[in-house]
């Protein structure tokens, strides 16, 4: 009896702390999200590579303290993103379903993340170069780093996008359909892939790149408002499986 009430209290004790652990994960997405949003809007609609070096950095020179808040702001989304997934994690106990898919979604996130920060870094040194008069081509370099390294982290964004739309489904987490934009999301970025071109929609600061990371924010947004429902649905499931 001692034993049945005490694990009876370890249950309710975790499913307290679950909640607030889902508090915080959605105040994170939906800040970091909104924060994404900012800094895309941010980004002066004149700031392209195929106009020419020369007026790129007339551009950026006349959009500093704009650019440089996008810059931040992307940061801030990206850290919040990672922090939102790991939240994700927690609510999942090791050895439950969608325990594994949840932590590979976790760790390409970091990754996907990682390569955001690094890439607004480097269009924080391009602005940061043509606010210091400093040579054309060095701000093209790292206006073009920017955004090819978006490009390149749409690899590690379809791999957490993937293995989190899995893993939350098999763990309750995820109603049909936000898993179906999870799903949306993880195909328009295969397009990415493919913005290789010099100008166009395909430019790597073309339209596609610049229009596809808004359909993770769609799907983060929903799964972040159905969270706190679907953590109650899933909590006697997990607290039976776990004990």
């Amino acid at each position: 009896m001692g034993t049945y009430v005490g694990a009876a209290v370890q249950d309710s004790d975790r499913l307290a702390a679950d909640r607030a652990w889902v508090r915080w994960g959605v105040a994170a997405a939906v800040t970091g999200m909104l924060a994404w949003v900012i800094a895309v809007a941010l980004i002066p609609l004149d700031a392209k590579l195929d106009k020419g070096e020369q007026h790129l950095v007339q551009v950026l020179r006349a959009h500093t303290g704009q650019g440089y808040a996008a810059a931040l702001l992307a940061v801030l989304g990206a850290v919040l993103l990672a922090a939102f997934f790991a939240v994700l994690t927690r609510l999942v106990p090791e050895g439950n379903p969608g325990w594994g898919l949840l932590r590979v979604s976790l760790a390409g996130c970091v990754i996907t993340q990682t390569m955001v920060a690094t890439g607004a870094s480097s269009g924080l040194a391009g602005l940061h170069a043509a606010a210091g008069n400093a040579g054309a081509g060095l701000v093209a370099l790292g206006w073009r780093a920017l955004w090819l390294t978006f490009l390149a982290s749409a690899v590690p964004t379809i791999l957490f996008t993937v293995t989190a739309v899995l893993g939350l489904r098999q763990a309750g987490l995820s109603p049909p359909w936000v898993s179906a934009l999870g799903w949306l999301s993880a195909a328009a970025h295969v397009l990415v892939l493919f913005t290789l071109a010099q100008r166009g929609p395909f430019a790597a600061d073309g339209i596609i790149a610049g229009l596809v990371p808004l359909t993770t924010v769609l799907w983060i947004l929903a799964l972040a408002a159905t969270l706190p429902r679907s953590q109650r649905a899933a909590a006697p499931v997990a607290s039976g499986t776990g004990g």
